[in-house]
């Protein structure tokens, strides 16, 4: 062994490997920030964030588009089916059966330091919290800015008045849902944008006093920062309309991922977030809703021959409730409100679909149900680019799936489309299954299967599959659906494993010369020949 090499080894031997950073935690809730007017406004220190970060423009608040449910779900992790907190005076509300997120991260850790800052007094005394230090500070009386001033000392740890070195703080800004009452919600709106301008210079001294933390250089800061919902351009932010439930979520710092999350996220995920980040098991039996936002990469299905190309077309991805409100905004979707398609739970009590009823054999938990308007539609793009050759070629085959149905007699009922689009827009053809009619089910509660092949249009580079309810008597749209598939096949694929393989080139080769229907004339022209073997070996392979 040569003396360099020796060194090395010796060098090696001694050198530890460098400690982990402490990790910490930085949440700020903005009060009806809209994510199009964030994006114009003044507002440098969260746009660097956005940069820097994982971010959603169109993340989803609760259906009850104001305050108290919002806040509830963003700190407590729940849907407001569980915490049931429906107003703003938080009466009644099952909140003491979900703690919130710091009772979450003192039951893991006491030794932890939390602190809770609120704005609004109808959060800070409706919400009980397991937060170590709980602020207030009246947005009345200058409250943004008083608790940017507690925040910043607790950050930075520059004074004694509060000696707990902070590993998770919250803080709540209410002086941009005051401007939007006052002036309007809406990115044209000069006063709103000024106010959001504002808030973005708070930030940015809560930032600036992170950074000037003696030991920041050993520490490992994640912020997230949501709302509880949008508004329109009158003032009012209630009524689950899209510009009042879309709201930004952004998850930044070195450990979260770049670029947009998929699917959209919603407020809810704000908790199991927080949990993840700060190495907090999850127990089920918390019952905590969503999902974790922006600390791993995620992006729609690769779109590739043999699956099902549709996302969440069992209704799976998020919990289902156990009635049409609340209106679940349905992840990977585009779900309008309001209150229209919504997820509910197979055997919710009165009168809903069971396990038993007809149905997919697969059925999972939950299905889809039209919810409270007469009229409910839901729509996913799919982008077949990936495709063109086959499809180009004639030997791109659709597979259109679905089980649909409806409630006994009712005569509500559920239809399921895929439409297929030129890259300029045009539409170049269509499939329809159903609608399932009371008849067509004899009566009877439940959901029948559908299907249709078909031979996807040359040219397409686009499909969009859209669920539509139709409600023609009682309260709710009782049209369901579940197990909504798309699959795209190439034609030479005759065993349908999702590749063009040997066995489908030997089923060609030993059909050569027959005529008539049959699955090896791959260019349907009446006889396996010459052309149906090119296309085999053009389309070779997965």
């Amino acid at each position: 062994m040569t003396r360099v090499l020796l060194a090395v080894l010796i060098l090696g031997a001694t050198i530890s490997p460098l400690p982990a950073q402490t990790k910490k935690l930085l949440v700020i809730g903005i009060d009806g920030i809209r994510p199009d007017a964030l994006v114009v406004a003044n507002a440098p220190h969260m746009h660097n964030l956005i940069a820097n970060g994982c971010y959603s423009a169109i993340a989803q608040s609760e259906d009850l588009t104001f305050s108290g449910p919002n806040w509830s779900t963003m700190l407590h992790g729940i849907h407001r089916d569980k915490h049931q907190v429906v107003n703003n005076n938080y009466s009644p509300n099952n909140l003491a059966q979900y703690p919130d997120l710091f009772a979450r991260l003192e039951q893991h850790n006491p030794a932890w330091n939390t602190y809770r800052l609120m704005t609004w007094i109808s959060s800070h005394i409706g919400q009980p919290s397991g937060a170590d230090v709980q602020l207030f500070r009246d947005y009345n009386s200058n409250g943004d800015e008083l608790i940017t001033r507690e925040a910043e000392q607790i950050l930075s740890r520059r004074t004694l008045a509060y000696p707990l070195d902070p590993d998770a703080v919250f803080v709540m800004y209410q002086d941009v849902d005051v401007a939007g009452h006052t002036h309007g919600f809406h990115p044209s709106v000069q006063a709103y944008l000024a106010e959001i301008a504002d808030t973005d210079t708070k930030i940015g001294r809560l930032l600036s006093a992170i950074q000037s933390r003696p030991q920041y250089a050993d520490e490992n800061w994640l912020i997230i920062l949501t709302s509880d919902h949008g508004g329109s351009i009158d003032g009012s932010h209630a009524g689950n309309t899209p510009e009042k439930r879309a709201i930004p979520f952004l998850v930044s710092g070195s450990s979260a991922v770049r670029g947009v999350p998929f699917p959209e996220p919603k407020n809810v995920d704000l908790v199991k977030t927080a949990l993840a980040f700060m190495e907090v098991p999850v127990n089920p039996a918390w019952g905590l809703d969503g999902h974790v936002v922006g600390l791993s990469p995620s992006s729609p299905p690769e779109v590739k021959f043999g699956r099902n190309l549709i996302f969440n077309g069992d209704g799976e991805y998020d919990r289902g409730f156990r009635s049409a409100l609340p209106d679940q905004s349905i992840s990977g979707w585009d779900d309008p409100g309001p209150d229209r398609m919504t997820v509910i739970q197979y055997g919710s009590p009165g009168g809903w679909p069971t396990h038993s009823d007809p149905g997919p054999p697969n059925r999972g938990s939950n299905f889809f149900c039209g919810g409270g308007s007469p009229l409910s539609e839901i729509k996913q793009s799919i982008d077949l680019s990936s495709l063109a050759s086959a499809i180009d070629a004639g030997t791109g085959r659709y597979d259109l799936s679905a089980y649909l149905g409806g409630w006994t007699s009712q005569n509500d009922r559920a239809s399921f489309t895929a439409r297929f689009f030129h890259t300029n827009g045009a539409q170049l053809g269509s499939a329809t299954l159903g609608p399932v009619t009371a008849a067509n089910r004899n009566n009877q509660t439940g959901l029948l299967p559908r299907q249709l092949f078909g031979t996807i249009p040359p040219g397409t580079r686009r499909a969009q599959v859209s669920l539509l309810a139709e409600r023609e008597g009682g309260s709710d749209n009782d049209g369901y659906a579940d197990n909504l598939s798309l699959v795209v096949w190439h034609a030479a694929d005759l065993n349908r494993n999702g590749c063009v393989d040997d066995e489908d080139l030997l089923r060609v080769l030993f059909a050569f010369g027959l005529t008539g229907a049959r699955p090896e004339d791959v260019n349907g022209d009446g006889v396996v020949n010459d052309d149906d073997l090119l296309l085999t070996l053009l389309g070779f392979g997965c």
